[in-house]
């Protein structure tokens, strides 16, 4: 459903088309995508703080399945084929760009505290948003509700940030991720529900493993950061790529969820042992004192 003036501002937007403003916010639409952000997070989990990259995680991935799910209630159509210059299938409402962007750019900017990070991350979520309506793929409502969503799950997180998860015993842990997990397939095993939940579960998972036998440091040098963003990044797109034939025989959904499953637990755990077993970070210097 939509009104004359949703379709009036898709109009007014694309009437400055042109190759260069197409391949412009075509980019930015990239950055604003799910994929980006799976693989743009496990890099924050490597290379700056682990214990905020799973909070990261959790916070975005929980996002991603909540906005698959309400689209999967309202089911609201995308503008017309002839208004789309790139092709995009799926529900509309609410925008997931416009939500992940808020999700994303928003975290980032509650950690950093910063006018510089503030600003920066209304520029990013704003671009984002205009790119979905440029390019026909989603009406302003559908914008506007993904905002709405993506700023009320950041209230919340600013409210629940304070649990210390250090605390939790480790059974504990994987009993409540096994069946957190299993409860949030069960309510949406359609859309994106499947691979949100397979992703979020490897890394409950790896986290608390990683934590107790693994013990990575994430403090590096500039060329260990290179090596592990790099290694980090193609095994997880290897093994995104290799999953998919292999776990083809399981039924639709749990097929997603084994293999994003999977990836989660490299980004969690996997990846963090082999950067420990290649030393890929920096040495504490002992100081040896004489008698």
């Amino acid at each position: 459903m939509f009104c004359m003036g949703d379709l009036t501002l898709i109009l007014w937007a694309q009437q400055f088309t042109s190759p260069a403003l197409t391949a412009f916010f075509s980019a930015i639409t990239s950055i604003g995508s799910l994929e980006f952000y799976l693989f743009a997070i496990p890099v924050i989990y490597w290379l700056m703080d682990k214990h905020f990259g799973f909070r990261f995680a959790v916070f975005f991935i929980f996002s991603a399945y909540i906005n698959s799910g309400v689209k999967h209630v309202f089911a609201t159509e995308r503008p017309a084929r002839e208004l789309r210059l790139v092709e995009q299938e799926g529900y509309a409402f609410p925008s997931g760009h416009a939500q992940g962007s808020t999700a994303f750019w928003g975290f980032l900017a509650l950690r950093l505290k910063t006018p510089l990070a503030w600003a920066g991350a209304a520029l990013m979520i704003l671009l984002v948003s205009l790119s979905r309506i440029y390019l026909g793929v989603h009406w302003p409502i559908d914008i506007l509700g993904g905002l709405a969503i993506g700023i009320l799950l950041l209230i919340a997180y600013s409210q629940l940030a304070k649990v210390d998860l250090a605390k939790i015993p480790i059974r504990n842990w994987m009993l409540v991720s096994l069946l957190v997990a299993l409860v949030l397939y069960l309510l949406h095993p359609t859309g994106d529900g499947p691979m949100t939940v397979g992703f979020l579960l490897g890394a409950l998972i790896g986290y608390p493993l990683e934590l107790r036998y693994v013990a990575f440091r994430e403090n590096a040098s500039l060329v260990q950061n290179i090596l592990k963003m790099a290694l980090g990044l193609l095994v997880l797109f290897l093994l995104r790529i290799a999953l998919k034939p292999l776990v083809s025989w399981l039924p639709p959904g749990i097929d997603y969820v084994v293999r994003y499953g999977f990836i989660g637990l490299w980004a969690s755990l996997g990846a963090p042992f082999v950067f420990t077993k290649l030393g890929l970070f920096k040495k504490t210097i002992t100081a040896v004192t004489t008698h």
